[in-house]
């Protein structure tokens, strides 16, 4: 059976065109999910009568109690992506997170909250591990870089589904509904993204690509501590530290840079909340995208012409810079910093798809579920560490620091990566083909 080359990308035997687009297609409302949470949760608050004080406390606690679950529940997916395959886990993945979204728009008190937000945990978990997982299964080796460079492309694409969801409250209440009532409608339009997705996901994905170990002969316990064991591979575990770097780089960008520069906006040029929102927070903001279209692109391609170590260290090196370089900011508005946050965009989305490419090569076909499990750990790891210690240090030391801190954690993967590198490991070895055996019906 000849392999086939779709969009760039050298499909392994088995994988089809229809099965890539239906992938892309998974990623687009998984990437869509991942901020959708945190721009509608403000205004289901507010609704539900939870006072402003209150509020911040909340939203800490539910997203700390979300990446807890993320830190359980990820390596346990991927141990079962590799008994009962992929297509389920994803299918799973989306269809929980669907159902936790139109939940947690009913929801009227806090233990409801934490309730559903625990659903939509255990579903986002399945979906986030397996958008690493499947690409990793269907692109022949040499086209890694590239598959995951246009993953992240579609990933970027997914970004700008929240926003489009945060305008639908008030569109509805235009038309007559309460704000109750929005904000539900609102909730149960974003499930319904999950249920198409879960459909495509299910007829759509290959039943092939993937693997499927002795499951009947080994115990989920020992299947997890033999995908924690790969973790020794030089490789593997370099792949987990930039796991934690570029998760961690994506959320300090998106939790702090926006609050910087609203309250910077209401401080010291006399704007309103929406004002400072509307002139400083959302073209900050699309420079990060910018800049992340064209690193997605342009890490995809370099991922593929140099060993997937060196892009690591290329990747690391440049957001080393780029975050400690916001230490000499005093004034977040300068026409200079939007340069800045430009490259900060290429530079987060090449450690996000320098990183993937790295453990989609290193990680053996036959743990690959649990390796990238506990691959998406370590990227829960870094998520946790940059929100919750990052808004520490944001309110104590200012508001350049959390990109401080993370400016020296890809300093630490990138000597790191220098090391790997070091050993002399090419790019054919600790290589391992993805194997084709069926998945079931």
């Amino acid at each position: 059976m000849s392999s086939v080359r779709f969009l760039g990308i050298d499909l392994v035997n088995g994988v089809k065109r229809r099965h890539l687009l239906a992938y892309f297609f998974a990623v687009l409302i998984s990437s869509g999910y991942a901020g959708a949470m945190s721009i509608l949760q403000p205004g289901l608050l507010h609704v539900i009568g939870i006072d402003y004080k209150s509020q911040a406390q909340i939203t800490g606690m539910l997203g700390a109690l979300q990446e807890v679950i993320f830190i359980i529940m990820l390596g346990i997916y991927g141990v079962f992506a590799d008994r009962i395959g992929r297509r389920y886990i994803y299918t799973f993945g989306l269809l929980t997170t669907a159902i936790g979204f139109a939940l947690y728009g009913t929801s009227t008190s806090v233990n409801e909250l934490i309730l559903y937000r625990v659903i939509v945990a255990l579903g986002s978990g399945a979906m986030v591990g397996m958008m690493v997982t499947v690409i990793a299964d269907y692109a022949e080796n040499k086209s890694r870089g590239k598959a995951n460079g246009l993953q992240g492309l579609i990933a970027t694409f997914g970004a700008f589904i929240p926003p489009i969801l945060a305008t639908l409250p008030n569109t509805f209440v235009q038309s007559g509904m309460t704000e109750v009532d929005a904000q539900q409608v609102t909730f149960a339009i974003a499930g319904s993204m999950g249920v198409v997705g879960a459909i495509v996901a299910y007829l759509g994905l290959s039943k092939v690509a993937g693997t499927i170990v002795n499951a009947h002969n080994e115990s989920i316990l020992q299947q997890l501590r033999l995908g924690f064991k790969e973790a020794k591979a030089p490789k593997i575990a370099l792949s987990y530290g930039a796991a934690f770097i570029s998760r961690g780089d994506l959320a300090v960008t998106g939790a702090f840079m926006g609050l910087w520069l609203v309250q910077f906006g209401t401080k010291n040029m006399s704007l309103s909340v929406s004002e400072a929102m509307n002139q400083l927070a959302v073209p900050a903001i699309l420079m990060v995208v910018v800049g992340a279209f064209i690193g997605s692109l342009l890490m995809g391609y370099v991922s593929d012409k140099i060993s997937r170590v060196r892009a690591v260290t290329i990747a690391s090196g440049l957001a080393a810079l780029i975050y400690t370089a916001m230490l000499f900011v005093e004034d977040p508005t300068q026409p200079w910093v939007l340069g800045l946050l430009l490259i900060m965009g290429i530079a987060e989305i090449s450690a996000f798809v320098s990183s993937q490419a790295l453990v989609g090569e290193s990680a053996p076909a036959k743990r690959r579920g649990a390796v990238i499990g506990f691959f998406g750990v370590a990227g829960a790891v870094g998520i946790l560490f940059a929100t919750a210690g990052g808004g520490a240090l944001f309110a104590e030391y200012g508001p350049a620091t959390p990109f401080v801190l993370f400016g020296a954690f890809n300093f630490i993967v990138f000597i790191w990566s220098w090391f790997v590198n070091g050993k002399k490991i090419t790019i054919a070895e600790n290589q391992h083909p993805t194997e084709i055996l069926p998945q079931g019906e």
